[in-house]
This record gives C-alpha cells, sequence and structure tokens, in this order.
C-alpha cells in the first residue's frame, strides 16, 4: 500500500518572521565577543530601540489595552512636571525688585525688553532663563533650613544684567539689556524637588540663555582669572559685554556673535514661545496622558468579550 505524503502546510508569515529574528539574535550573539568600546555602545543602544519595539509588537496582539504609564506623584518626571506646573501658577515680579525670603527651589525670568535678538521671545511666556537654586543643607526640612537660597541665585542674575547695562549705556550700545525689561518666578519647593523640576522646566521651554541649550549660555558663569588658566569667553559674555572678568583681551570667544544671533533667531523659528500659560498647561497635561487613543466603550467592550466570553461589565455584573 503506498505511503501518503504528508500535506506540507505553508508556514505563516508571522512566524517566519520571528524565525529570522530568532536568527539574527543568534547571529549578533556570536558577535558579541568581538564588540568592543563605542561599537559595543551602539550595539548595546540600538538593542534597546529593538527591545522596546518588540514590547510594543507583544502589547499589539493583546486586545486588553495597557496606559503607557502609571501615574505614580512620586516618580521624578512626574514630580518635576507637577513643580513646573506650580511654578508657572507663581506671580511675575520686577527683576528690579528682590525681596529677601528663605527658601531654595526653581525659578524662571522673562524678558519684556526690545533687544533685536529677542524680539521673537519678548512678551511671551516661555523664559529666556530657568534655573534652580539648591538648599544649604540635604536634611533642610523648613524653608529657614533651607536658606536664602533662592534669592541669592537671583541676585547673581541681577547683578549680571545690571553690570552690562551700566557698560553699555557708558560705550553708547543702543543694544542694551536693562534690568526693568526683566521679571521673574520663582517657587520654594521641599529639599531635592528642585532637581527634577528643573530638568523638566528646560526640557520644556529650552530656554536660549540655559547651557543645555548650547545657544547663548554664560550668565550664570563666574569668572576665572584669565591670566590663571584657559577660560573662554561665554557666549552670553560675547553678546552682552560688561563683566571685567569676561573683556580681557586674554580670552577667547566660544562663539563669534554673528552666529549667537543665528543660533537664537533658529532656535526661536523652529520652537516658537508660548504666548499665553493655557499653551503650558496643556503640554504639561500631555506628559500625564495614559492613552493616546482610546476605543469606544462598545468597541473595549467587544475586544475583551472576545478574550473573555463570560466577561460582564461590572454595572451589569452586579444588577
Amino acid at each position: 500500500m503506498p505511503v501518503r505524503k504528508k500535506s506540507s502546510k505553508p508556514v505563516p508569515p508571522e512566524r517566519e518572521a520571528i524565525e529570522r529574528l530568532t536568527g539574527e539574535a543568534r547571529r549578533l550573539a556570536d558577535l558579541i565577543p568581538n564588540l568592543k568600546g563605542r561599537a559595543a555602545d551602539q550595539t548595546r543602544h540600538l538593542l534597546l530601540e529593538v527591545i522596546e519595539a518588540l514590547r510594543q509588537t507583544y502589547a499589539a496582539l493583546d486586545p486588553i489595552k495597557e496606559p503607557i504609564d502609571t501615574f505614580d506623584p512620586s516618580k521624578p518626571s512626574i514630580a518635576g512636571r507637577l513643580v513646573g506646573l506650580a511654578l508657572v501658577a507663581q506671580p511675575l515680579i520686577p527683576m528690579s525688585r528682590l525681596d529677601k525670603m528663605y527658601g531654595s527651589g526653581v525659578y524662571a525670568i522673562y524678558y519684556f525688553g526690545s533687544h533685536p535678538a529677542y524680539q521673537k521671545i519678548s512678551g511671551t511666556e516661555t523664559p529666556i532663563y530657568v534655573g534652580k537654586a539648591d538648599p544649604k543643607s540635604s536634611e533642610a526640612k523648613t524653608a529657614r533650613e533651607q536658606g536664602p537660597q533662592l534669592y541669592g541665585r537671583l541676585k547673581d542674575h541681577q547683578k549680571a544684567i545690571r553690570t552690562v547695562e551700566e557698560y553699555a549705556i557708558q560705550h553708547q550700545d543702543q543694544n542694551a539689556l536693562h534690568i526693568g525689561d526683566f521679571q521673574y518666578r520663582r517657587l520654594v519647593v521641599a529639599t531635592n524637588a528642585q532637581l527634577t523640576a528643573e530638568r523638566s522646566l528646560i526640557s520644556l521651554f529650552e530656554p536660549i540663555w540655559n547651557e543645555d541649550t548650547k545657544i547663548c549660555w554664560g550668565i550664570s558663569k563666574h569668572g576665572d582669572s584669565a591670566k590663571t588658566r584657559a577660560n573662554d569667553r561665554s557666549p552670553w559674555d560675547v553678546l552682552h559685554p560688561g563683566r571685567k572678568w569676561a573683556i580681557s583681551d586674554l580670552l577667547r570667544d566660544k562663539k563669534s556673535k554673528e552666529q549667537i544671533l543665528r543660533d537664537i533667531d533658529t532656535h526661536l523659528t523652529e520652537l516658537p514661545p508660548f504666548t499665553d500659560k493655557e499653551q503650558i498647561i496643556d503640554r504639561f497635561l500631555d506628559g500625564f496622558k495614559q492613552h493616546v487613543e482610546l476605543e469606544s466603550v462598545e468597541e473595549a467592550q467587544a475586544s475583551v468579550e472576545d478574550v473573555v466570553p463570560d466577561y460582564q461589565p461590572e454595572d451589569e455584573a452586579t444588577s
């Protein structure tokens, strides 16, 4: 009696894809012993992207949806956004008026003047600079124990602006900074909360005077004598000369004035400033969303019933 051959069924495309993926993973494992230094770092970075893509693919196979994240107020990124929101709620105070007070925390400086470089940001809700003031002690429990740290940081900035203002007036510079054109918001926070809050604020606003944006940083820089060690002139001091230690002929410009102006214009064109608080609040709230897109109640229930035939919504099950 002739032997019947088993009919070979075509391999499903998803299985073929998984088998190829498994094979490539094994091939990569064989290459790992030869990867060193930068090549190993780049491979780890790429693998993290692949792992995330696989996680998303795995989650997509489950008809019961999973939130993007779990809301945890103690999570640094969440806490940072909450503190950022609280800062935006504070009133604007003229930079010329600094009341001495206890407390460390975060602050934001805003520009309202007519300097040509800052016309796109002038009078908007996007700060030109944000910063933090660390407490005197990491164990501080009260504002008094933290010390007058916020006041001290803002006082430093006030002094820097007044110094370059006086220099510009003496040298008849029509594009001077004026302390009367600046306002600020400040927020005293619990010890260590300022760390994540500052990162959150910089990430949101990308202020042009912050070093992180690599545009016109340097207002917070304290002068080192050019005679003792090499010390480039910061972009802020190139654009706003006047601080004694920064006008030394021994210093080199970190960037040319023309390049700084181009960088500012490009940055503010690509990242338009916020024009009102509502835009800022919406951006902060976007960071709290757990679902990019929600299905209708009927679609969600149908998906669950496909997996759990006896599923009933809680209100129906108890009625």
